[in-house]
């Protein structure tokens, strides 16, 4: 269990991040670390192991693809690690380790592992054949890569740790420091644990070491992943409040294009429909402001002053005041001229601009909210039902 479920969250971080990797080629980086750190997690299960080294009649061959793949994965996060901090924080430079510098280890442990006489399998190679100086080279340098791009890594995190203002960003790399400092301790075991095999001295049973190993990488992957997972939720709460607001607006937006669909960028969708598309909601939103706005404007010419002054009343007549009754008469207008425009009544001969708007896209987004609640409130439904009713309770007043 302790080995399926890493393998699984693993996997699922992969083709969670596969289309935004494919799509980005600045996110292929710790994309390929967790293809990497995945088929680690999957190949380390003895029978997996062993099912793979018959397959192809290779003994121990799994250790070799498990421990290739660890110097991918440590390769890709440090290279994510130098790139995210030369991007958010200006001067920040990260003595990065050249690309020749993993392909070197990784050919120099491929060659040791086939220069080795390995006759039959083991359940650690690193172990098993800790006699053979081969293999003790073979661990000396893997493992001296893997704490040396985890300490760069560490180094770069802690860094920009010190770095104000990067929000959920500085917390995420933070956590990906610890994650990469335990990684760190993982090598330091391991290489201590290889050579004092490899001489013969083993003060610690064989059964506590394995324990210590898989704690300490079970909890810098998990430290890993979760550093690397955090600056999404930010963007993640950005596309729910995004998403959220375009189903807000989608009542008022549907409604009064209905009237002007040649503002219309895009055939409209049922309610269902929008809510299961779930893609460029930023875009979309902005979008349908524009089209709001668009709408309102055209309705303009159907809006008179004497519209304007029985809106206005019939609000009042309610108790409505100040900001509120102002929403209020232009959810009441605005409905009143997209039936009109929809009878086919021809124009009022005037043109009244909509009232209201923010400065900006949140402000604007804001106001459309407001006006949209008070579009589908009883009360524009009372006025567009019988819009003179306040005239005659006036006049019979």
């Amino acid at each position: 269990m302790t080995d399926v479920l890493p393998a699984l969250l693993l996997w699922s971080v992969t083709a969670w991040r596969a289309p935004s990797a494919w799509r980005d080629r600045r996110k292929r980086t710790l994309w390929t670390a967790f293809l990497a750190l995945s088929v680690v997690m999957t190949v380390r299960p003895l029978p997996v192991a062993h099912a793979m080294d018959r397959l192809v009649h290779v003994n121990n061959l799994s250790f070799l693809v498990k421990h290739l793949c660890g110097i991918v994965a440590a390769a890709a996060v440090l290279s994510f690690v130098n790139d995210m901090s030369e991007r958010r924080t200006a001067g920040l430079k990260g003595a990065r380790l050249h690309a020749a510098v993993p392909a070197t280890a990784a050919a120099a442990i491929t060659a040791l592992f086939f220069a080795t006489p390995q006759p039959f399998e083991a359940t650690d190679i690193l172990t098993d054949y800790a006699d053979d100086w081969r293999i003790a080279a073979y661990g000396t340098v893997w493992t001296a890569y893997l704490g040396t791009a985890l300490f760069s890594a560490t180094r770069l995190c802690r860094q920009w740790g010190r770095q104000s203002g990067t929000g959920l960003l500085e917390y995420g790399l933070r956590c990906t420091g610890a994650g990469t400092a335990v990684g760190m301790l993982y090598s330091a075991h391991r290489i201590v644990a290889l050579l004092l095999n490899h001489f013969g001295r083993n003060p610690v049973p064989a059964r506590l070491d394995d324990g210590i190993s898989d704690l300490l990488l079970l909890g810098s992957l998990l430290l890993i992943l979760v550093g690397s997972t955090l600056p999404a939720l930010q963007r993640l709460r950005q596309w729910w409040r995004d998403y959220r607001d375009l189903l807000s607006l989608h009542p008022l937006w549907y409604s009064l294009t209905e009237a002007v669909p040649s503002v219309r960028l895009d055939p409209p969708r049922s309610r269902t429909a929008e809510r299961l598309h779930l893609r460029d909601a930023h875009v979309r939103l902005y979008r349908r402001t524009i089209e709001i706005r668009d709408a309102m404007l055209a309705l303009g010419d159907y809006t008179s002053r004497t519209l304007l002054d029985r809106a206005r009343s019939h609000v009042e007549a309610n108790g409505l005041t100040g900001a509120r009754a102002d929403v209020a008469a232009e959810a009441c207008r605005l409905a009143a001229a997209r039936e009109a425009k929809l009878r086919g009544e021809p124009a009022s001969g005037e043109h009244h601009p909509p009232s209201g708007g923010g400065r900006d896209l949140p402000s604007e987004i804001e106001a459309l909210k407001q006006l949209a609640e008070a579009y589908a409130s009883d009360l524009t439904k009372a006025f567009v039902a019988d819009p003179d009713r306040t005239r005659t309770a006036e006049t019979s007043a």
